[in-house]
């Protein structure tokens, strides 16, 4: 995964993910795995205002507990408030934004580009086409294209006839 990869699946500029990685003290390794966890570290940072340091570890816990649980929750301090997330519906957003990430920042092709083809009569010179008869055939006139169009017809019927 590139940067720009990275950054589109957890849904943040990627300047947010060079800092929050500087400040999580984590390796420069784009992962899907790290992409997610981020994601999720970013939801709870942005949405309940939780620091980034203390919401990447939850993040983990979270999501090893997928599948066995839908949800996830976090008791408050008393058990008067309790913070639950859809795990569902946060990992259906990140497939969405991963899916994205790869279609929008796929890897480039090394080296040069290659010449475009060209088109038209240019493209069928260069192909190796002979187009001698089609330029004396644009030279005449649509009348003229037109008799001897007529002429050839003739021609086909009486070989038609005599064969």
């Amino acid at each position: 995964m590139t940067l720009g990869q990275f950054s589109t699946a957890v849904g943040a500029p990627k300047r947010w993910v060079q800092n929050a990685m500087a400040v999580l003290a984590l390796p420069p390794r784009y992962t899907v795995g790290g992409a997610k966890q981020l994601a999720f570290a970013r939801m709870l940072n942005e949405a309940y205002g939780m620091p980034l340091v203390n919401t990447h570890p939850l993040a983990r816990e979270a999501l090893a507990s997928w599948p066995q649980r839908g949800f996830w929750q976090l008791q408050g301090a008393g058990g008067a408030v309790a913070l639950t997330v859809d795990l569902k519906r946060f990992l259906s957003n990140f497939a969405v934004r991963l899916s994205l990430s790869r279609a929008y920042y796929a890897e480039r092709k090394r080296g040069r580009p290659r010449k475009r083809p060209k088109r038209g009569i240019a493209g069928a010179r260069e192909y190796g086409i002979d187009i001698t008869l089609l330029e004396e055939s644009l030279k005449l006139t649509p009348e003229e294209r037109l008799r001897r169009l007529d002429d050839t017809l003739r021609f086909l019927e009486s070989v038609r006839v005599a064969g």
